[in-house]
């Protein structure tokens, strides 16, 4: 071997790693099967089931053409251009024993692999047609499907319903890398890999954590750590194989609120979590020992989240000095907040912690934030959870007629 066909070999090795584990750069540039046989493949979005037969017939067919490839441009480059005069006895290593063993032995395998890159060629496309036949009634993922439907052998309702709760918005879609998704609708969980779609109904399933694996991404800094969660999905119906499904322990808490099924964790599993949930944990048990302010009971959500009432208010109530005794400078200080209360605590501890530094992620309860409308300086101890007035002046009330009481006793 050359090393003009030692460097094709290497280049050709590449090529297939590129085009079957597609990268990041190469998806954004549009140089992915399904990208670049988008007019063949159709709209995913219009026709899931569908879109899904055609991509893994794709995927199939071209991959099983790259061993042919190989050896199609590896004849055309090095067998019929090229010219090798043959080896004479005193060229031969005198170190490598029965050299035309050796070379009948790679001439064999390698004409055997020839003839079988030819065959995948030739079966792929036959079977491919013997799955387009009726529908795609043949195919995998049609096979799967029917064993949800009602009528034997039938799977055009389930992948009707299936491609109208894909329409919807409120689906759950998350890449798990270059080759796999996972998709969870109002009542499916779906898988999608490069061959074929698994399905699971999540009337009859069980999702269960099988384990949990840590990485550290830095060296510097410990906590800088990348944890992956890999979930069994259990279909109850009978003919329907698991399928694992693993994921960033960050989407965990997602896809978790997405699915109608709990997720079971086993005891010695520990999901971890960011560094942002983590200091909202810490900013709420801080603003929890902080005096309660009274406001008039509002009905309205929160401003950032819109899904939660508000219940804080930003006053000034901190003394202006550092932790070391010292007064602080003018521009240092809090300042009063005239805002109405329009924040839940967690959308406003995390805007609190993304206008820090990550640099100083110790020292995040100690620094100051601006207020979201008028940019007003405060910090933790600044804010406060509110109560209507009506209740405040029942506890004041009340604690006037406990004090009346143990006067008269």
């Amino acid at each position: 071997m050359d090393e003009s066909e030692l460097l094709f070999n290497l280049f050709y090795i590449l090529l297939c790693m590129v085009i079957i584990y597609p990268p990041e750069e190469f998806q954004r540039l549009g140089f992915t099967i399904e990208q670049l046989f988008a007019r063949f493949l159709g709209e995913e979005y219009l026709d899931f089931v569908g879109y899904h037969q055609r991509r893994t017939s794709l995927n199939l067919f071209v991959h099983s053409c790259l061993p042919f490839s190989y050896f199609l441009i590896h004849r055309l480059k090095f067998s019929v251009f090229a010219t090798q005069e043959p080896l004479e006895d005193f060229d031969l290593d005198p170190d490598f024993p029965m050299p035309q063993e050796a070379v009948a032995f790679k001439t064999l395998t390698w004409k055997t692999a020839q003839r079988f890159s030819v065959l995948a060629v030739l079966a792929m496309p036959a079977l491919i047609f013997n799955w387009h036949q009726e529908n795609w009634r043949r195919h995998p993922i049609s096979k799967a499907l029917s064993k949800y439907s009602i009528t034997p052998g039938s799977y055009s309702a389930v992948a009707s319903e299936i491609g109208i709760e894909f329409r919807q918005p409120e689906i759950y879609k998350k890449k798990l890398n270059s080759i796999s998704s996972v998709i969870a609708t109002q009542n499916w969980i779906i898988k999608t890999t490069m061959y074929n779609v698994h399905f699971a109904h999540q009337s009859n399933t069980s999702l269960s954590v099988a384990k949990a694996e840590t990485y550290n991404i830095s060296h510097q800094d410990q906590n800088d750590t990348l944890q992956m969660i890999s979930i069994i999905v259990r279909p109850m119906r009978q003919g329907v194989s698991d399928f694992h499904i693993r994921i960033n322990a960050l989407e965990f808490r997602n896809l978790e609120n997405r699915v109608r099924r709990p997720i079971a964790i086993p005891s010695n599993i520990q999901l971890h979590r960011n560094v942002i949930d983590r200091f909202v944990d810490v900013f709420k048990a801080q603003v929890a020992q902080n005096p309660i302010f009274p406001d008039d009971a509002t009905t309205e959500k929160c401003f950032a989240c819109m899904l939660n009432e508000p219940n804080t208010k930003i006053h000034k109530q901190c003394a202006d000095f550092d932790r070391n005794g010292a007064p602080l400078a003018n521009g240092a200080c809090c300042s009063n907040c005239y805002c109405r209360p329009m924040w839940c605590v967690e959308c406003l501890a995390r805007w609190f912690a993304a206008r820090q530094s990550d640099v100083d992620r110790e020292v995040w309860l100690e620094q100051k934030c601006t207020c979201p409308m008028c940019r007003a300086k405060f910090c933790v101890l600044d804010v406060s959870y509110i109560t209507t007035t009506v209740d405040a002046t029942n506890s004041t009330q009340s604690q006037g007629t406990e004090e009346d009481t143990n006067d008269t006793t």
